[in-house]
């Protein structure tokens, strides 16, 4: 392979990278050491909105929204998605990495909502961050209960991963909202 060539394809595409980043380099000098140096800078910072988290907020969220129906959290609610009891509070709560955790199992899990409820669950951010504070914090999954719970609600609680069967017959017949529940002003 020719270096001036590999190396001219390399300056232009860096030209364009940096260009489409907004970085001014020379392009007339074509000097390797100046394109290394932009390239080794850092990108302008850019401010990240970070919610303020709620574990409160969770835990009401946890409910209402149907996650108990799947989860469960100090042996309340259904065991057919990861347990999500917390042994002891981290030091950091880190709203993406629960939102990373919940993206991969995102195909199983609407698939489930959409047979079990009927509709697929909608989360902003903000609920995102208060469900991540509430799987966070064994002081909030204490106040989980299976009396804080509404009764009907609970014959929904999956026990077993019953969306893997082939017999769906049930499951797409309820698929209404949960009964008795309306969701609250949090």
């Amino acid at each position: 392979m020719k270096r001036p060539g590999l190396l001219k394809t390399i300056s232009v595409l860096a030209f364009v990278w940096t260009a489409a980043c907004g970085e001014n380099v020379a392009q007339e000098t074509g000097d390797p050491s100046e394109l290394r140096e932009v390239l080794a800078s850092p990108p302008a910072a850019i401010p990240v909105e970070t919610p303020d988290v709620n574990a409160r907020r969770g835990r009401l969220q946890f409910i209402t929204r149907g996650c108990v129906i799947c989860h469960q959290v100090n042996g309340v609610g259904g065991t057919a998605a990861p347990d999500l009891s917390a042994a002891s509070a981290p030091d950091l709560i880190n709203p993406l990495d629960f939102s990373a955790r919940m993206w991969r199992g995102a195909p199983a899990m609407t698939a489930l909502q959409a047979v079990e409820l009927g509709y697929v669950i909608e989360l902003d951010a903000q609920d995102i961050a208060d469900l991540a504070a509430f799987a966070a914090s064994p002081e909030e999954q204490k106040l989980l209960t299976l009396d804080s719970v509404p009764a009907d609600m609970r014959d929904w609680f999956i026990d077993a991963p019953h969306w893997r069967s082939d017999d769906w017959t049930e499951y797409l017949q309820r698929g209404e909202r949960i009964p008795g529940l309306e969701e609250e002003e949090l």
